[in-house]
């Protein structure tokens, strides 16, 4: 892993706290936690489309659909949807 971009901290039972690096993956907003010095195709992949980490299972679709964009398609087809259908929700 280049580096991580995340930290996460939480504390289980007994008072045991466990940390961990992590990232975001870009394609679908999953959390994803790496081991010191990983490689990013251990912890997921290197989306080079976009130049971003992802998640082992976006790196198997292969397929560079960045989650920022998935959002402003579901935001289109809904205003698409009020113009045809009036804004009746």
């Amino acid at each position: 892993m280049h580096r991580a971009t995340g930290y996460a901290t939480w504390t289980g039972e007994g008072g045991l706290q466990k940390e961990q690096d992590t990232f975001t993956c870009v394609h679908c907003n999953s959390i994803v936690f790496v081991q010191p010095f990983q490689a990013a195709s251990d912890a997921g992949g290197w989306c080079m489309n976009c130049s971003k980490p992802i998640c082992a299972t976006c790196a198997d679709d292969g397929r560079c659909t960045p989650f920022l964009r998935k959002i402003e398609e579901i935001e289109a087809r809904d205003r698409l949807h009020r113009q045809i259908c009036g804004a009746t929700r």
